[in-house]
């Protein structure tokens, strides 16, 4: 029996032993391979901004996180608001303002200048908060009142795309 068990833990060991050398040969081969793709990943991901900023907008380059306004937290039953109510806001910039975690009139109307300014050069859209007064409308809005332009979408009289 000893005899049986001492064969058995000698040939685990020889298969363990010849394990590891396998394994190390097929790893330094692969590595080599894998070094040459991640060096041409990363000669094209710093070439070209789309593919930089495409993995999280918020850290497009010259942007400081600083000044991004805070997203709110929000029950899902309340939904989303209809962003497109206030003056200078279409359906790209509703969809980009969304993807920033910004759905509701009360997070816009809760914005610095600082923040204001940030979503301006962010969404390349200079000077647009500010001269359409987006905060203003903002906090009308929050309350359930109309504007006269948030009227007019709601009316179909002005159409936004």
């Amino acid at each position: 029996m000893f005899e049986v068990a001492s064969q058995i833990v000698i040939n685990l060991l020889i298969a363990c032993f010849i394990g590891f050398i396998a394994g190390y040969i097929v790893a330094k081969s692969r590595s080599s391979k894998i070094k040459a793709i991640s060096n041409e990943k990363s000669e094209n991901f710093i070439d070209d901004p789309k593919v930089r900023t495409s993995i999280n907008p918020i850290f497009k380059k010259g942007f400081s996180v600083d000044n991004k306004p805070l997203v709110l937290s929000f029950p899902k039953s309340t939904g989303k608001d209809n962003l497109k109510k206030i003056k200078g806001i279409n359906s790209r910039i509703e969809a980009e303002l969304n993807n920033l975690g910004i759905y509701h009139f009360e997070q816009i109307a809760k914005w610095s200048n600082k923040n204001c300014d940030w979503i301006e050069a962010f969404l390349d859209i200079p000077g647009s908060i500010k001269n359409n007064q987006w905060l203003d409308q903002a906090k009308i809005l929050q309350t359930g009142n109309e504007t006269i332009y948030s009227q007019k979408v709601v009316d179909g009289e002005i159409e936004v795309d």
